[in-house]
């Protein structure tokens, strides 16, 4: 695997990136705290490791596989010497883009709620052969796959993965109404704006609903008003910055849009119960 120093040296223009970890890089990749720019599928191949994933710890070990999306705070630690792995990442705007958006919706509360998996031998096994595959073609540079294919193998990915989520949960593939169509329409672009909107009528205009409707749709489908859903992704984003970084309270502030750090205290102390200050302190 060609070395990668820090993610801020990954080209803007790639959709796609693998590699084998030979060398244990990616271990002090992930030494301290870093922000996802895209969407990163990690296969443990050797050793063992802590990982933790937005705040939250998982063990990772052979056969085991973490699905890290953008935005999320990641951090490699406790590894064993031997611990290496195989990835396939995938860039923010491909993973985000309303065509593959649409695939993943479907998949993306159980990954959220458990992104890192123990796959069975002969899984992990498919998993990284087609991992290597992967490597092989991209080292032809654009002779074989090109960027614009980056979107069917990702959702080839997510598929997969998709149906291991499916077994586990024992729980057949749902279908989705209108409302459920709008819930999904519009945490896709919740995800693409709530650092700069906040507002229900922006997004209300964006989907092309009245504010009135769209409120009374997500209520009625999710028992979440639209605040609620917005404010989530806001907090969490708030909360891993507040951990994860030596950002300051004012540059996290002005990251999320917040006219000024009083405004931000006010908004987080309204969802979770204390300053930022005193989260940031809390053991």
């Amino acid at each position: 695997m060609k070395r990668i120093n820090s993610l801020e040296s990954i080209p803007e223009n790639i959709d796609m990136l693998t590699g084998i970890d030979l060398i244990g890089n990616i271990k002090n990749l992930f030494k301290n705290p870093v922000q996802m720019p895209g969407c990163l599928f990690l296969l443990c191949i050797r050793g063992n490791c802590t990982i933790t994933i937005h705040l939250n710890k998982y063990e990772l070990k052979k056969n085991t596989i973490a699905i890290i999306f953008p935005h999320q705070f990641v951090q490699i630690m406790d590894a064993s010497k031997d611990c290496r792995f195989i990835f396939v990442g995938f860039s923010q705007k491909l993973v985000q883009s309303p065509p593959l958006f649409s695939r993943m919706i479907e998949y993306t509360p159980s990954i959220f709620e458990e992104p890192v998996i123990e796959l069975s031998p002969e899984a992990a096994g498919i998993f990284y052969e087609y991992f290597k595959v992967l490597i092989k073609a991209m080292r032809l540079q654009d002779t074989f796959i090109r960027n614009e294919q980056a979107y069917l193998i990702c959702s080839q990915l997510i598929l997969g993965l998709g149906n291991i989520y499916k077994q586990r949960e024992g729980s057949e593939r749902p279908r989705y109404n209108r409302n459920q169509e709008i819930v999904k329409e519009l945490i896709r672009i919740v995800i693409q704006n709530y650092k700069q909107e906040r507002n229900i009528s922006f997004y209300a205009e964006k989907m092309h609903l009245s504010p009135q409707h769209l409120s009374t749709t997500i209520k009625k489908t999710t028992g979440k008003t639209l605040t609620d859903i917005i404010s989530t992704f806001v907090i969490r984003d708030a909360q891993a910055k507040l951990r994860s970084t030596e950002l300051t309270i004012q540059e996290i502030a002005y990251s999320l849009n917040f006219p000024d750090i009083s405004f931000f205290g006010k908004y987080f102390k309204r969802y979770t119960g204390m300053s930022p200050k005193q989260y940031r302190n809390m053991e």
